[in-house]
């Protein structure tokens, strides 16, 4: 059979195969051809989204790892250098507490009750906020105390710079303190005091020193009584303040009642090691 004859029979017989046959072998061939497509598409695809998964993996690690929240307070003493995770540190003092909110972009401390003294590292893509009330207090890295009362917050600055508002952190800024300033303000946002103040005797508490200057009894009484357990009655004359100057640690409230007696005509009872009553000679 020569080659004509043959080419002729092939025909013949490509001439029989129904239609519907070739149709259908036709979609298999370029089906087939597609998946060797997307399956080399899919190796090449392969390592760049292993990358990104990667990529996105390690982001929401770093994102989780800047979340920190955690509530700190102390009793009768104080609390010394609480490590952040930034590395900030805080001391309360006696009888304080606080919140700590940290997140990706910011960190704030709530400050509940007392005071705190903050020791914060520099971060200007998370600015540091410590609130009081309704009292914000915005820094960078710096080093300052808060000290919360019934119805006022002292801020006082040892290093660095800080930023005063009031509201919120959208607010108009209040004061900006410097080292060595001293600013008080009313719960009602009201700026009672703005004075300098030698930075030496700022948060004495951290060493367990106090310094009254012509305090009011009552407030060095108020001191004091952070320290101890018992509890402290004044039943004195109004009419007079009582200025008491010295120095003491937070643990001479004993030495302190020995003394007192010698320089005012004050009374001291004590009533089963839980309270003391301080009256005035009848």
């Amino acid at each position: 059979m020569n080659n004509i004859d043959k080419n002729k029979r092939f025909k013949a017989l490509l001439d029989n195969i129904p239609a519907s046959y070739i149709d259908n072998a036709e979609k298999e061939i370029l089906a087939d051809l597609k998946r060797e497509k997307s399956i080399k598409k899919l190796k090449i695809l392969a390592p760049l989204v292993a990358c990104f998964l990667l990529l996105f993996f390690m982001f929401s690690i770093n994102e989780d790892s800047k979340k920190y929240i955690n509530s700190f307070g102390s009793n009768y003493k104080v609390v010394q250098n609480i490590q952040m995770p930034d590395n900030s540190k805080i001391s309360l003092d006696a009888k304080s507490k606080i919140d700590v909110l940290y997140n990706s972009n910011s960190r704030e401390i709530i400050l509940k009750e007392g005071k705190a003294l903050f020791d914060v590292q520099s971060n200007k893509q998370r600015p540091f906020f410590v609130r009081s009330d309704k009292l914000i207090v915005q820094v960078v890295g710096t080093k300052f105390e808060v000290n919360k009362m019934k119805d006022k917050t002292e801020v006082s600055v040892l290093e660095g710079k800080v930023k005063i508002q009031y509201g919120s952190k959208d607010s108009t800024i209040l004061a900006l303190l410097e080292k060595g300033d001293v600013l008080e303000i009313s719960k009602k946002g009201k700026v009672n005091k703005l004075y300098k103040k030698d930075t030496q005797i700022i948060a004495l508490w951290k060493d367990k020193k106090l310094k009254f200057r012509k305090t009011p009894l009552n407030e060095v009484i108020n001191t004091f009584s952070k320290y101890v357990e018992e509890k402290i009655e004044l039943k004195l004359n109004t009419n007079d303040t009582y200025p008491i100057t010295g120095d003491f640690t937070t643990e001479e409230f004993n030495k302190f009642l020995e003394l007192l007696p010698l320089i005012y005509p004050i009374k001291i009872e004590k009533i089963k090691k839980q309270r003391i009553i301080l009256k005035n000679f009848s």
